[in-house]
């Protein structure tokens, strides 16, 4: 059992947590306060003060009571501040769907529409609390008189199921409504009002709180923090807590390697706490896919003969890899999470393995599995000019171990690892997989052994779009990096070829937010105990690639490549273009198929073309690189604008750029 004063914050109310545990409290300053809930990351949103917990809507729209008692409406991060239809009001509000519920300074239960658009009080009734609003339309509150109402959220179907009076706003958990009655009693009826107890003869000071899992947690009348099953049994005070208000309960999460849900509250102390209780899996097991795509990786240009080299080079400055999900392998109402701390008894991705494994921070559903630092792979060009996307690599993992468990709740927990004591990867190429009459046997035997068919080699395959001759460059998935590489031929066939290495990085410069993702289904095992679960296509495991990027993205993804020219007498593309493959953490190598942006040429203080030598044109605060040819010719694919700074051998100069445009000759001092 874990503990923590969150931040040292103090708060005057109940908290509302978020879903990814963000922290929302009307802090005893009366401040309008967020933080994480490991208590980081603190503000206060838009210089606001409240009187009540505000509410947070699933896509970030803060709404509270203000110590104005005006309704207000603000994004979390302190923007776009409203007070639609210029309300009042005297508690909490709460909003379902597109509408916001609250309780009017007028004591009116009212409803508006979240963009302020229309509003109305709902079959005129009055109400002394926060309404309680259930997903399909239900709206229930504690009236003035007292009574516990029901009514649809138009006005039709009002009730008082089983005549009952409450002293607070109720909660509804499936077909039963909680709540604590004028008596001060914890009651419990189904919300047809046919049944209704006494939860083990407690009594209450606040609105209860209910899981899913069945666990009512509530402030006893003696300010004790109390947890009960919904059935009165297995009660307890857990670490012997007070509270001043209802407590919350934040979503089903891992800590310390330990699966459990986290409790928010205010305390006797007026500390926000927070309080953490492991839960008990239901069931546990394992599922065995036949393999899993540790990444794509694309093969450089090649060179006739192979006299001159070209290779990409993950090295220890990279990490490639993928994002990946199973949410979509498993029964529909689940909820699906993932962790590298979570331990079922399997060999987990870690440091001692060439790829390793962490929970996204955007995603609980994900794991990153990406390259180890020591891990270096290197991926060399073909013999013969030019781009072949058969040359491309696929690195699999043919022995990877899904491990599972379940917790009440419909919660469902899965960490990556091996099946064995070391993992198994194979690299294999597209050519391979298209024709397997030319794989290596040794390779042929390790994925047979695996189990893989002709069926798992056209999987693989549809995860690199280039692999059956397809040319177009999907612009969501394949970002244009700003290095480019000159591809041109030696003078004389006597020659040698030139050469030119550069780190190539991957730069995200985009104004809008962009998800990309690609299924595949994989045969998989499952043990015995995980037959309750079920997969969602029976023996398969759907795996989800998948990544997200726009002008929030940052990034230190490197790899270090050469590209070598092509042999004596190439008449082809001249110019090599770097994309980055967003799913995949890899660098895709591409012709271009649209003109320059910046043309020129450049000589050295004697006239004689400055050829081989790496530029750099600086556009609008962004940095392109490329070489001159053998002539001291340049080309820059990308850059957007007028005109931009070329800075070569320490000098700097003025170039116009745009398509079609082509600059002056330079000339160094």
């Amino acid at each position: 059992m874990l503990q923590n004063q969150i931040g040292n914050n103090t708060t005057a109310s109940h908290p509302f947590v978020t879903p990814s545990g963000v922290v929302y409290f009307r802090g005893t300053d009366n401040k309008l306060w967020k933080v994480n809930s490991d208590g980081t990351a603190q503000m206060q949103i838009g210089n606001n003060t409240t009187k009540s917990t505000p509410f947070v809507t699933p896509d970030g729209w803060v709404w509270f009571q203000g110590t104005d008692n005006k309704l207000w409406k603000v994004f979390n991060n302190g923007t776009q501040q409203s007070q639609p239809r210029g309300n009042t009001t005297s508690s909490s509000p709460t909003v379902v769907g597109d509408y916001v519920y609250f309780q009017g300074t007028d004591n009116k239960l009212w409803r508006m529409k979240t963009d302020g658009s229309a509003q109305n009080v709902i079959n005129n009734n009055t109400t002394r609390s926060t309404p309680f609003v259930t997903p399909d339309g239900w709206v229930w509150f504690q009236g003035t008189d007292n009574k516990l109402w029901k009514v649809f959220n138009d006005g039709s179907h009002q009730s008082q199921p089983g005549n009952n009076t409450t002293s607070s706003s109720p909660m509804v958990m499936g077909n039963y409504v909680y709540f604590r009655g004028t008596d001060n009693k914890l009651w419990r009826m189904t919300t047809d009002g046919a049944h209704q107890n006494v939860i083990n003869n407690n009594t209450t000071e606040d609105t209860p709180w209910v899981t899913p899992e069945g666990w009512v947690w509530f402030r006893g009348t003696d300010n004790k923090l109390w947890r009960v099953f919904t059935d009165g049994t297995q009660q307890s005070q857990p670490n012997n807590n007070t509270t001043l208000s209802m407590p919350m309960i934040g979503s089903m999460g891992i800590s310390q390697g330990t699966v459990g849900e986290w409790t928010y509250f205010q305390g006797t102390d007026d500390k926000l706490w927070r309080l953490f209780l492991p839960a008990n899996a239901i069931a546990t097991g394992t599922l065995r896919p036949k393999y899993y795509i540790l990444s794509v990786l694309y093969s450089p240009p090649g060179a006739n003969g192979g006299k001159s080299g070209s290779a990409v080079d993950y090295a220890s400055g990279s990490s490639t890899g993928s994002s990946t999900s199973t949410t979509s392998s498993f029964k529909a109402g689940l909820n699906v999470e993932a962790s590298h701390e979570f331990d079922i008894g399997i060999v987990k991705l870690g440091a001692t393995t060439q790829f390793n494994a962490n929970v996204t921070t955007t995603d609980v559903s994900s794991e990153n599995i990406t390259k180890s630092q020591t891990f270096d792979i290197k991926v060399p060009g073909p013999g013969a000019d030019g781009i072949n996307h058969d040359h491309d690599m696929f690195m699999l993992m043919l022995n990877p171990l899904v491990g599972v468990a379940v917790y009440p709740g419909n919660n469902v927990f899965w960490t990556m690892g091996v099946d064995g004591p070391v993992m198994n990867i194979q690299s294999v190429y597209v050519g391979w997989l298209k024709n397997p009459s030319t794989m290596a046997a040794g390779v042929k035997q390790q994925l047979d052994a695996a189990g893989l068919t002709p069926a798992d080699y056209t999987a693989i395959l549809a995860t690199n779009p280039f692999a059956q001759g397809a040319t177009a460059i999907d612009p969501n998935r394949f970002l244009p990096t700003p290095q480019t590489f000159p591809y041109e031929p030696p003078f004389s066939a006597a020659d040698p070829v030139f050469t030119s290495s550069i780190t190539t990085q991957n730069v995200v410069n985009v104004t809008s937010m962009h998800t990309v993702q690609h299924q595949y289904s994989v045969t998989a095992t499952a043990s015995a105990t995980l037959a309750g679960i079920g997969l969602k296509a029976s023996g398969n495991l759907e795996w989800t690639n998948s990544s997200a990027y726009g002008t929030s993205s940052t990034s230190t993804q490197s790899a270090s490549a050469t590209v070598g020219g092509p042999a004596f007498g190439y008449t082809g593309s001249t110019d090599v273009l770097v994309y980055w493959d967003t799913l995949y953490s890899s660098f895709l190598f591409a012709f271009p198929s649209t003109p320059p942006a910046a043309v020129g040429s450049i000589t050295d203080a004697a006239g004689k073309p400055l050829a081989f030598q790496p530029i750099t044109l600086t556009v609008g605060g962004r940095k392109f690189q490329t070489f001159t040819n053998h002539q001291g010719q340049y080309r820059f694919y990308g850059p957007t604008g007028a005109s931009g700074t070329l800075a070569v051998e320490g000098q700097t100069f003025t170039v116009a750029v745009g398509a079609g445009k082509a600059n002056p000759p330079l000339k160094l001092k």
